[in-house]
């Protein structure tokens, strides 16, 4: 008979930080139903945008704590993914997570700070700032899901040996369809700009993935 080795982890602070992005989430349901309500039904329609279409800053607290709730939940990804092909102890460390969500969001901070220097200087701001925020919601949904699939396998004390490669694609799939449907919803206004916007995917959309996932796996 084999027995299948079943990866475990240092359950004490991921439990705490796995209840408290749970009660966040818990928290906006509570403070902005409609948001949440409309956010969660984007796959099937896209009320949500007009929902929301006059309240798109950073600023709004809503998007500041989706915004917390991504780096959290992408940054934990991002850890597993590290030690499972590094370390592969089992023992997921809190300093590993601490550095993955450091990364990845100064990553975020510099990309959308870039992303918006580049639509003013490109004299496209009014059309990347649409785009920009539906792939940003897009990506907060991304998270919500992420993070109930890794507290389902921490809990459930599932094979993540299994889990994470899925997750991982499906990650990677999620990304590259917001970008495609993006791209569809905005076609007329991008066709107008369209060498810019080509230039604008390759360097703010396409080459970053792809340097984050070779800088995961180095």
């Amino acid at each position: 008979m084999d027995y299948l080795l079943r990866t475990e982890f240092d359950r004490d602070w991921l439990l705490i930080v796995l209840t408290g992005l749970m009660v966040m989430i818990a928290a906006l349901r509570y403070w902005f139903p409609k948001r949440m309500k409309e956010l969660l039904l984007l796959p099937i329609n896209d009320k949500y945008f007009a929902l929301e279409g006059r309240q798109r800053a950073m600023a709004h607290p809503f998007n500041i704590l989706m915004f917390l709730i991504q780096i959290m939940g992408f940054g934990l990804l991002i850890a597993l993914i590290i030690d499972a092909n590094h370390r592969g102890t089992g023992m997921l460390s809190i300093g590993l997570f601490v550095k993955s969500i450091l990364v990845f969001g100064i990553y975020m901070i510099l990309r959308y700070a870039l992303d918006w220097c580049l639509g003013y200087f490109l004299n496209c701001q009014n059309i990347l700032s649409s785009y920009r925020y539906q792939r940003l919601s897009f990506q907060h949904l991304m998270a919500l899901i992420l993070l109930l699939v890794l507290s389902v396998a921490f809990f459930g004390r599932l094979n993540m040996a299994v889990v994470l490669p899925l997750t991982t694609s499906a990650v990677i799939f999620g990304l590259c369809a917001t970008i495609i449907y993006s791209i569809r919803r905005n076609s007329s206004l991008l066709g107008r700009q369209f060498f810019y916007f080509i230039l604008y995917l390759c360097a703010l959309e396409i080459a970053p993935y792809a340097l984050l996932y070779q800088a995961a796996m180095a």
